[in-house]
This record gives structure tokens, sequence and C-alpha cells, in this order.
């Protein structure tokens, strides 16, 4: 029996479109897993999702990728950012509020939903030993670069007040107090949780970022502008 090419174009577009679902099932299933916080394992996604372990493991060869995508849709971490930008930009041009508001949203998530985002954080860290055998031209970024997006909106109304060298450098100085990072350096190192955990939190924040605006000349609470006064 010889198929049309409508008929062709039909049968490959059913194949297309359940090798879809079944990613997604896979997915899906291994985000459930990270939710409860089991150990990742690519048989025990497979059974979830009722697929075979063979089968898994065509759609992903290394655990590494699976538990990585599997983390990401377990946190929700584009809805998480989308809902932290509006808050970002509902507090003004003040980059002091605008910085406590992507605290509270994006790191206090994860300081209240720790498990995804510790599997998140572990996923990266084996994805970066998994490179180690390669040149470093061939690796593959271990993180998406979202922090570093959110504290450009952040610092977005000193943009013209200082030198854009300097605004980069204030971006990537917000990047040790934003994120896994610091969610777990406050949990795990300094033994914080819960409200003690935020405040200290946004304590960091706020003075980095008050120190780097003082450093940089863009603000000089509590004093006058000794280059006004000399002027007069």
């Amino acid at each position: 029996m010889t198929l049309s090419r409508q008929e062709k174009s039909l049968t490959e577009s059913g194949r297309v479109n359940q090798r879809a679902r079944t990613r997604a099932a896979l997915v899906e299933a291994a985000a459930k897993l990270v939710r409860q916080g089991r150990p990742p394992s690519v048989p025990d996604a497979a059974a979830e999702a009722l697929v075979s372990v063979a089968t898994a493991y065509r759609y992903f060869s290394r655990a590494e990728d699976l538990w990585a995508e599997a983390s990401l849709q377990a946190t929700d971490l584009d809805a998480t950012l989308d809902q932290a930008h509006r808050r970002i930009e509902a507090s003004g041009d003040d980059v002091i509020a605008r910085a406590e508001a992507a605290a509270r949203a994006v790191t206090g998530r994860m300081l209240d939903d720790q498990v995804p985002y510790r599997r998140l954080a572990q996923s990266a860290l084996e994805q970066w030993f998994a490179q180690q055998d390669q040149p470093p031209a061939q690796r593959a970024p271990v993180r998406a670069g979202r922090r570093t997006t959110t504290n450009r909106l952040v610092l977005e109304p000193l943009r013209g007040t200082v030198p854009e060298a300097d605004f980069e450098r204030i971006v990537r100085a917000m990047g040790l107090v934003s994120g896994t990072d610091a969610a777990l350096a406050l949990t795990d190192a300094l033994g914080l949780e819960g409200e003690e955990a935020m405040a200290t939190l946004l304590d960091a924040t706020r003075w980095l970022l008050k120190g780097a605006l003082v450093e940089l000349g863009a603000e000089r609470p509590n004093r006058p502008d000794r280059r006004r006064a000399a002027r007069r």
C-alpha cells in the first residue's frame, strides 16, 4: 500500500506530536519527583511517566539534562521572574526599593520553597562537572544568566548617571546577593531561616548597593556636595 504525500505528512506529524508528548511527560514526571525531594533517576521518571526506561534514555541520554529541565519546570521560574519584574517596575525609580522588591520576589521564593531550587543548583553543578573533560571553548554555560537580566532591570534608573562600565560592575556585584547561591549561603552557611534569613538578605542587598552608589558618586547621603560647596 502506497501512502499519498498528504498521508505521509499526517503520519510524520503524528509521530512528531507523539514524541513531544512523551518528552513532556518525562519532564513533568521528573518535575514531580523534584517537588517531592526524590533523588534524580531516569528509571524513576520513566516509571512515573508510564514509559519504558529505554524510551526515556532515547529522549534524555544524560540524567543531568532531564533534571535540569525538570527543576526549571518544578520551580516555575519563568513565571516567578515575570512577577518579580512587575514588582520591580512598580517600585518606581528608587534602586534600593527596586532591589528589595527583587530580593523578596525571587530569592525570597527560593527560601520558602527550597527543594526544587536546590535541585536546580545541583543540576548546574552536575553539568559543570560533566564538561570538565571538554576544551573551555566547547563548554556550554551552566546558568542562563537570569539574575543578571533581573539585576539590570533593578538598576535601570542608574543608566546615564554612572559610566556604563560602572553600571555593569554594580550588576555583577548584585549577583552575589541574589539567586540560589545567596539562598544557600543564608540557609547552609549561616544557618538562617524564614524572616531572619530575609532580613539578612535585605541588609546585604541594601548595604552593597548603597556602598556602590556612594563610591561612584551617584549618591551622597547625609553630607553636602563638596564640589558644589567649593564653587560657592
